[in-house]
Parts: structure tokens; C-alpha cells; sequence
């Protein structure tokens, strides 16, 4: 069985996590309640519908999820299509959103695996 320490490894900042939680176990229920968020689904969506304010809505909290969660290199990429959708340009957030895509999908099979 994967650790959370093991889990973190190209997907986040475990030190980050650990400081702020102070156990693994509420890691692990904090982790868990990722695997139930839909704001990833909702932005593939809304860009896919090509509406910018749920896309913006979206990838704003989805930013906010993995910086609670020191999910960094996720959070990183989401920032850069945030900002393109608060500056309202759709264009942009459609070409940054495949590294948002791969990077949440690596974080969602490595936290599905704990």
C-alpha cells in the first residue's frame, strides 16, 4: 500500500502538508475529499461550452483545493488558466488547460491509489 509521504511524490509538497495537518491520517481524509470534487469536470465543461464565467468559477476553486492541499505543480498550471479566464480570454485558457488536465489526472490516480 502506497504511503501519503510516497503518494506526494510529483504531485505536491508532503512537508507543506504535513506541517500544516500533523498526521497522515487527516492528509489522507483531506486527499479524500479531492477525489469528490467536481470543479475539474465542471471547467472541461465549461471551456468545452465555451462559457467563461463556470470555466472561470471552476478553475478559481480548483486553485484554491490544491494550494489547500499543497498539490503545487497542479496548482501552478490551473493559476496560469485562472488568470487567462479572469482576464476573459477563453483562447488562452483552451491552450493551457491540457496541462491542467494531465496534471489533475496524475494527481487523481496517485490519491485514488491511497
Amino acid at each position: 500500500m502506497m504511503t501519503v509521504k510516497t503518494c506526494y511524490n510529483g504531485i505536491g509538497d508532503y512537508e507543506k502538508m504535513s506541517a500544516c495537518f500533523h498526521g497522515d491520517d487527516k492528509i489522507k481524509r483531506f486527499l479524500g475529499l479531492f477525489l469528490k470534487d467536481d470543479n475539474f469536470e465542471k471547467l472541461e465543461k465549461a471551456l468545452e461550452e465555451d462559457d467563461v464565467e463556470t470555466a472561470f468559477i471552476a478553475a478559481h476553486t480548483l486553485k484554491g483545493v490544491c494550494q489547500n492541499l499543497a498539490l503545487d505543480p497542479l496548482y501552478e498550471v490551473d493559476v496560469v488558466v485562472t488568470e487567462a479566464l479572469r482576464a476573459k480570454n477563453l483562447k488562452a485558457a483552451k491552450e493551457h488547460f491540457p496541462r491542467v488536465k494531465e496534471e489533475y489526472e496524475k494527481a487523481y490516480q496517485r490519491i485514488s491509489q491511497l
